[in-house]
C-alpha cells in the first residue's frame, strides 16, 4: 500500500527535518566542535547533491518515493548515491511499485531491527543502469523477484544485496 503524502504533508516534514538538521549544527558550534559542524553540512550537501542527481533521472514517481521514503516508512533509514546522470530505460510506474514492495517485505521480515539500515545507489556503468540495494541480514527468503525488471540477488547471512539492471535511454 502506498501511503501517498500531500504536498503540504511533504513540506512540513521537510521544514522539521531541515530544522532539525540546523539544530543539530548549531549545537555542535555551541559545544565548539567545528569539526563535526562541517562534517554535518558536508554531509546534508551531499546528500542534497545525490538528491538533485536523482532528480535529472526524469522518474517522477521514483523520485517522489525515494524522497519521502524516510517519513512513509520511518522504519527504514534509506541513504541514497545517486551517481548516474542518465535515465535508464525502465517503466517509473514499475520501479516505483518494486521499490514500494521492497520496502514492505524489509519492514515485514526486519521488525525487530528498526531503523532498518538500507544503502541504495544508482549508477551507469558500460552503458547500462544499475539500482543496488544492500543492507543487513539474509534476503533469500523475500520476494524481490519482477516480471518486468532485470533482478540479481546476492544473500548471505551478514549482508545481502539486490540490483536491478537496465540498458540506457537514448
Amino acid at each position: 500500500m502506498d501511503n501517498k503524502l500531500t504536498v503540504a504533508q511533504s513540506l512540513r516534514h521537510a521544514r522539521h527535518d531541515f530544522l532539525n538538521e540546523l539544530q543539530l549544527i548549531k549545537l555542535n558550534l555551541d559545544l565548539g566542535r567545528a569539526e563535526k559542524a562541517q562534517a554535518l553540512i558536508r554531509t546534508y550537501a551531499e546528500a542534497a547533491m545525490h538528491n538533485s542527481r536523482l532528480s535529472a533521472l526524469l522518474l517522477p514517481k521514483t523520485e517522489e518515493w525515494l524522497l519521502t521514503s524516510a517519513w512513509r516508512h520511518p522504519e527504514l533509514h534509506i541513504t541514497l548515491m545517486c551517481e548516474a546522470e542518465r535515465a535508464p530505460a525502465i517503466s517509473d510506474d514499475v520501479l516505483h511499485d518494486w521499490l514500494e514492495a521492497f520496502a514492505n517485505s524489509i519492514k515485514q521480515a526486519f521488525s525487530d531491527a528498526w531503523p532498518y539500515p538500507v544503502d541504495m545507489r544508482l549508477l551507469e556503468v558500460d552503458g547500462r543502469f544499475f539500482l543496488e540495494l544492500s543492507g543487513p541480514g539474509d534476503w533469500s527468503a523475500l520476494d524481490l523477484d519482477s516480471q518486468q525488471l532485470a533482478i540479481g540477488k546476492a544473500c548471505g547471512s551478514d549482508r545481502s544485496k539486490v540490483e536491478i539492471h537496465a540498458q540506457m535511454e537514448g
